[in-house]
């Protein structure tokens, strides 16, 4: 009884498997099909089988047992042709040549082989040879069906897979035909050893359709497995698989075996022990399988946290090629990336190589055909092994390779800032010869910012010859406040002026300003603060600029794009950074102002008609703090009208103190606003500011940033002509 239960069990462990086959990205895929449901097939049939031997009539009983064999005769050439399609085409040779086989199965099986003990599954059959080649070869009609259709068809097909594999120098094919040679080898030892156990218990014979589950689910596996692994994990999932499934159906076999003296007045208590040790030690071994490939030292992808800890320790402060090595370091320590180059673009569109862990140099053209190709379709990370799989990339896939050749890599890090390419991470092979995988790809997407950080730090501030020698830190202050001032786009609509202000109170901020125009009726203006101070802060501060940008090439909703935006800061930022700020769109076709408060302290409104200055922000909530702000964000407008003025601060102009300890609060504000207004932008931020000297008459102790928006008609005068058109602003240092 205890038999037919566990083939119940593996005959609706089959069935589920034949219809949940992932044939993905399969090459053979109907074939293996074929074999999973023949396995079914043949466990249901081997249930079937034992009932009749207790309940059933003799005949039908030895029928099925020649049904039964014939079937495993069948898996097996199945396999062998599976095998061959996965290294040739599948013609009509092939399949007469199958056909035939499975004929010889049958002639073999049902006239050449008898049942000699229908209730022990025992076969027998007479000599192949008869007079003196009997005494030269003593085998039967029962040896060769088993040698010719078990052994020998899969085993030759498994080496020619092999060569052919070798041949084409395709370690991807090399790689899945070692494995499948290793499943068929699991096979034959699991069969012996059931043929050996069967002389002691002959019931155990049944438990092949056992091995048949084993063995297909190995073959399902291996079949969509696209990665290349190397030696550490090939060990450590066949440790797995081992702890997995041998180890149990090893003890699982001692328990039957060592309990059957104990219980052998009682074949009903036999079958219920055995079956709860056998549920008991398959149980034990899935648990233990589970936390051992949760291992670190047995599961090399599983790097996610460490990586991003090792990016964020690295110290920009350092010397660059001291960086650079860091960098490497990473990739080679927990991606286990073999080598690494990093190109930066330059002046007359070359793409100059500043790095080569080994190798040489290479200038490239940033204007690449094959890296062009990459870029137009958004791609920041591209893997070698994936690119071919992408449609859109099929047309430049000749190009693409020789960029892949040209820099020897197997993943591109492409550092775009909205449509400028600021440089390329090239990641070699990995030691060991193992394939990059979609894990690696997710977290290289996960931690992009911090490829960004590094990108931009080599291309805008370790270049020497903008550098010089000058202290690092100033340097770089001066080179990111640059970088905001050059891509910014002047409001050039002759309706509107605008001014700002940015003081850092360290020479380095995360505040910022932005404007960017959308056509020649529409402008996004972005004010805020980056929480953080310093490098980080900075830093942080310019990927936001830029992946603002970006978000614009595809992203035409306004509130999507804060949500997107937020989003972005919540899981691609350093943990704990938020933004304080607002985003406006001025559309001058209906002269309105649309604005989402993102947690801006100060938005004031001064209206010329009503001499008046009014406090127009309302609630906000800043980004960073929740994954899906779009519930929390509110769309607000303005109608602006020619003489109105809007001030935007952050919390540093605000919450500034004097000596006395008196706040500089909003009033003072809304004070120099009335008495400045018909003054230009700029020059309403530079007086602001300078009423805020002389209010704290000491050092900064925060970073000051300070937007005036002002709405100008026909007859509108400013009081300093030599301020008039200036929509740039202005940048000081304190």
């Amino acid at each position: 009884m205890i038999y037919i239960i566990l083939n119940i069990g593996i005959a609706a462990y089959l069935t589920w498997a034949s219809f949940n086959v992932n044939t993905k990205n399969m090459r053979n895929e109907n074939s293996l099909v074929n074999i999973v449901l023949l396995s079914a097939v043949t466990a249901v049939l081997t249930v079937v089988t034992m009932a009749m031997i207790f309940w059933g009539p003799e005949r039908f009983t030895v029928f099925l047992e020649h049904a039964m064999l014939l079937l495993v005769g069948i898996i097996y050439i199945a396999i062998a042709f599976y095998f061959l399609g996965n290294s040739f085409k599948r013609g009509r040779f092939m399949t007469f040549l199958e056909t035939l086989l499975i004929l010889a199965a049958l002639y073999v099986s049902s006239s050449k082989i008898t049942v000699s003990d229908y209730t022990r599954f025992g076969y027998g059959s007479e000599l192949l040879f008869s007079g003196e080649l009997a005494s030269f070869f003593p085998y039967t009609w029962e040896n060769l069906y088993f040698a010719l259709f078990v052994f020998f068809l899969p085993g030759m097909s498994a080496l020619i897979m092999l060569l052919s594999a070798e041949n084409a120098n395709s370690r991807q094919n090399f790689q899945r035909a070692v494995l499948f040679a290793g499943a068929l080898l699991f096979a034959w030892i699991s069969s012996f050893a059931l043929v050996y156990t069967s002389k002691m218990l002959p019931m155990t014979i049944s438990l092949y359709t056992g091995v048949l589950a084993i063995f297909v689910t190995f073959l399902t596996r291996i079949s969509v497995q696209d990665k290349i692994y190397d030696s550490l994990t090939l060990f450590s999932g066949l440790l797995v698989n081992v702890i997995k499934y041998a180890l149990p159906a090893f003890v699982g076999a001692l328990f039957f075996v060592g309990l059957r003296p104990i219980y052998s007045g009682s074949k009903s208590l036999y079958t219920i022990v055995v079956f709860i040790v056998s549920v008991a030690v398959i149980f034990a071994g899935r648990l233990f399988a589970a936390a051992f490939s949760k291992l670190s030292t047995f599961r090399s992808s599983n790097y996610g946290a460490a990586f991003e800890a090792d990016l964020a320790a690295i110290d920009y402060n350092d010397e660059t090629g001291d960086i650079c090595k860091k960098l490497f370091e990473i990739f080679q320590n927990r991606a286990n990336v073999g080598s690494m180059k990093v190109l930066i673009a330059g002046g007359n569109n070359e793409l100059n190589t500043v790095f080569a862990s080994k190798g040489s140099k290479p200038t490239l053209s940033s204007l690449d055909p094959g890296l062009e190709a990459i870029r137009e379709q958004d791609i920041n990370i591209c893997m070698k092994n994936q690119a071919e799989g992408i449609f859109a990339l099929e047309q430049k896939q000749a190009e693409i390779n020789a960029f892949f050749k040209a820099v020897g890599a197997e993943v591109l890090i492409i550092l775009n800032e909205g449509h400028h390419l600021v440089g390329v991470i090239a990641l070699g092979e990995k030691r060991g010869g193992a394939s990059y995988d979609e894990y690696d790809k997710q977290i290289f997407d996960k931690f992009y910012s911090y490829f960004f950080v590094f990108g931009y730090y080599m291309s805008n501030i370790a270049n020497a010859s903008v550098v010089g020698t000058v202290n690092r830190e100033i340097r770089m202050s001066a080179q990111i406040i640059t970088s905001i001032q050059e891509n910014m786009d002047p409001v050039e609509n002759p309706k509107m002026d605008v001014g700002y202000l940015m003081v850092p109170a360290h020479n380095i901020g995360g505040e910022f300003v932005d404007l960017i125009r959308l056509n020649e009726n529409r402008h996004i203006f972005v004010t805020g603060a980056l929480s953080g101070k310093g490098i980080s802060a900075s830093m942080s501060m310019v990927i936001l600029k830029s992946i603002i940008r970006t978000y614009l090439n595809s992203t035409h909703d306004f509130k999507k794009l804060v949500s997107k935006i937020n989003q972005f800061i919540r899981f691609s930022l350093p943990k704990g950074t938020f933004f304080a700020g607002i985003f406006c769109l001025m559309d001058f076709e209906t002269d309105t102002l649309y604005y989402i408060n993102c947690g801006i302290p100060t938005m004031l409104l001064y209206t010329r008609a009503y001499n008046n200055v009014i406090e127009i922000q309302g609630n906000g909530y800043v980004l960073g703090f929740v994954k899906d702000i779009s519930p929390l964000l509110k769309v607000k407008q303005i109608k602006m009208n020619a003489g109105d003025v809007i001030a935007i601060s952050t919390a540093g102009l605000i919450n500034s103190h004097s000596l006395r300890g008196e706040q500089y609060g909003k009033d003072r504000i809304k004070k120099s606003m009335t008495d400045n207004y018909m003054y230009s932008g700029m020059r309403m931020c530079s007086f602001l500011f300078d009423d805020l000297k002389r209010f704290m008459a000491k050092e900064l102790d925060d970073d000051i940033t300070v937007m005036m928006i002002r709405y100008l008609d026909k007859d509108s005068q400013t009081v300093s002509d030599d301020e008039e058109g200036e929509a740039s602003g202005t940048t000081t240092g304190s």
